[in-house]
C-alpha cells in the first residue's frame, strides 16, 4: 500500500504537498504519517483548511502532532472538516481537534499518546463501536465528548482529563482506567446505568463535578450517596430501578472539598444527573446560592455576603453602577459583570471561564454572535428578559438575557438609572 511521511520541508500546512516525502497531497495515500525525532526535533503539521476526502490511515509517531483546526459552517457527521477512517497515535505523539466543526476519527484506532479535544461540543465522531483503544489519555478542554444517544467506549487502560466545563458520556463498564477533573470548572461525566461496580479511580472530584446516568440505559437512579473507605478515598453509590445498584469504587475529592447529601435532577434531555445539594449553601465562599457575589468579590463570607455587594451596586441586585435591577442570575440574587449562571451556583473563576468560553463561540459562529443561554440566567444582571437578535441589538451594555443577546448600545436598561455605558456604537459583533 502507497505511503508518504511529514518532512515538513515548506510550513505547516498539512495539505501543503511540499511538506510531504512523495511530493503529492497526503489524501491521495493510504499511509499518512507524521514522525518526529526527539523533545526538541519535532514534527507538527496543522490542518486548517476543510477536505472531503478521508485519509485512510493515520499514523501520528512519537514526537509528532496533528493540529486540527479547520471550520466550516456545512460541516456535519456525514460531511466533516477531517476525516480518517483508521488513526494511532505512539507515546509522546498527539491529535489536537481545536474546532467546533465536525471532525470523524473512524473505526479503529490505538492511542499510547494523546487525543485532545478542544472547544467542540459533541462535534468530533467515531466510526462503528465508538471505541478508543490503547494506553493514551484523552484531554477535554471546553469540549463535550459523545451524546446520549452515542457514548464513547473508553478502554480500561486509558485515562481522560476533564476541564473547562466538559462533558463525557462513556459506555457500558468502558470509563477508563482513571478520570481526573478541575475542580475550578463545571465538568459532567456520564456512565451507563447498567454499570456495576466501577473500578477507574476518580479524581479532583468537587462540588462543580456531577456524575450522570444517561436516560436511554433502562435504569432510574433513586437515590446516591458517598461512603468513605479505609484509605480516604469515597464510593458513589447509586441505588438504581430494579434493585440495581451502581458504584464508583475510588473517588478522590479535591483538596479542601467534603461531599455533603447528593440530590438526582434531570437535564432537558431526561438524563440524571448526581449533584451536591450542600456545595449550593451559599456559606462556603465558593458559590452564589442566596448570596450575592460580583465581579472582584466572591459570596459567602468575603467581601460580598448576604446579597449586598457589587460593583457599585446595592441589596443584592445587578448592575454596573446599577442599582435594585434585580437579575435572575447566580441563584436568584444580584449578578453582575461576570456572573449569572444559574443552577449550580457559580464562583468567580468559574464564571469567568464560561464567560471567555461563550464569547469564543459567538465569535466563532457561523451565524455571528451567538451567545449561549448560561443555564437560563440573565448575563450581567439587568431585569430585561428580551431576547436580542443576533445582530443591531437594542439591549444595553450589562443588559444581557436569556438565551440570545448581545453587547449593544442604543437605548437605557430598563433597570439601571445610570447613563449607559456606550452610546450609539454596537460592540461586539452586534
Amino acid at each position: 500500500m502507497a505511503s508518504t511521511y511529514w518532512t515538513g520541508g515548506t510550513s505547516g500546512d498539512f495539505y501543503d504537498v511540499k511538506n510531504w516525502s512523495t511530493g503529492a497531497s497526503p489524501t491521495t495515500y493510504h499511509d499518512v504519517s507524521i514522525f518526529g525525532t526527539s523533545s526538541t526535533v519535532t514534527a507538527e503539521a496543522v490542518a486548517s483548511t476543510a477536505s472531503a476526502t478521508a485519509v485512510p490511515s493515520l499514523t501520528i509517531g512519537a514526537y509528532g502532532t496533528l493540529d486540527i483546526t479547520a471550520s466550516s459552517c456545512q460541516s456535519s457527521a456525514s460531511s466533516p472538516v477531517f476525516s480518517t477512517s483508521a488513526f494511532q497515535v505512539f507515546q509522546y505523539g498527539s491529535i489536537v481537534i481545536d474546532t467546533a466543526s465536525a471532525v470523524q476519527l473512524g473505526d479503529i484506532n490505538v492511542m499510547s499518546g494523546t487525543l485532545t479535544i478542544e472547544n467542540n461540543r459533541s462535534n468530533v465522531f467515531m466510526g462503528d463501536g465508538s471505541r478508543l483503544n490503547g494506553d493514551g489519555t484523552l484531554n477535554l478542554i471546553n469540549s463535550t465528548f459523545g451524546s446520549q444517544t452515542a457514548s464513547i467506549n473508553v478502554e480500561n487502560s486509558m485515562h481522560i482529563t476533564l476541564s473547562g466545563n466538559s462533558t463525557m458520556y462513556t459506555g457500558y463498564l468502558t470509563t477508563g482506567v482513571s478520570v481526573s477533573f478541575d475542580s475550578k470548572s463545571s465538568e459532567q461525566f456520564f456512565l451507563n446505568g447498567s454499570d456495576g461496580s466501577v473500578d477507574t479511580k476518580f479524581s479532583g472530584v468537587s462540588s462543580k463535578t456531577q456524575f450522570g446516568i444517561t436516560a436511554n440505559t433502562g435504569e432510574t437512579p433513586l437515590s446516591a450517596s458517598y461512603v468513605k473507605n479505609t484509605d480516604g478515598s469515597y464510593s458513589l453509590v447509586v441505588q438504581e430501578s430494579d434493585n440495581h445498584t451502581l458504584t464508583l469504587n475510588s473517588v478522590t475529592m479535591a483538596s479542601g472539598y467534603t461531599p455533603g447529601t447528593l440530590a438526582i435532577t434531570q437535564d432537558k434531555s431526561g438524563n440524571y444527573l448526581i449533584s451536591d445539594t450542600s456545595a449550593n449553601s451559599g456559606n462556603s465562599g465558593n458559590h452564589c446560592g442566596g448570596h450575592g457575589g460580583h465581579w472582584g468579590h466572591h459570596d459567602g463570607n468575603s467581601s460580598g455576603h448576604n446579597g449586598n455587594s457589587g460593583w457599585s451596586g446595592h441589596d443584592g441586585h445587578s448592575g454596573w453602577n446599577g442599582h435594585n435591577g434585580s437579575s435572575t442570575g447566580c441563584g436568584d440574587h444580584g449578578s453582575s459583570w461576570g456572573w449569572g449562571w444559574g443552577s449550580g451556583g457559580c464562583d468567580y473563576s468559574s464564571s469567568i471561564q464560561q464567560i471567555i468560553s461563550s464569547w469564543n463561540s459567538a465569535f466563532s459562529s457561523c451565524k455571528g454572535w451567538q451567545s449561549s443561554n448560561c443555564g437560563g440566567s440573565n448575563w450581567y444582571g439587568g431585569n430585561s428578559t428580551q431576547a436580542s437578535s443576533a445582530w443591531n441589538c437594542s439591549s444595553s451594555w450589562g443588559q444581557q438575557s436569556g438565551s440570545h443577546g448581545c453587547f449593544s448600545s442604543s437605548g437605557q436598561s430598563s433597570s439601571h438609572s445610570q447613563t449607559p455605558v456606550t452610546h450609539n456604537t454596537s460592540h461586539w459583533g452586534c
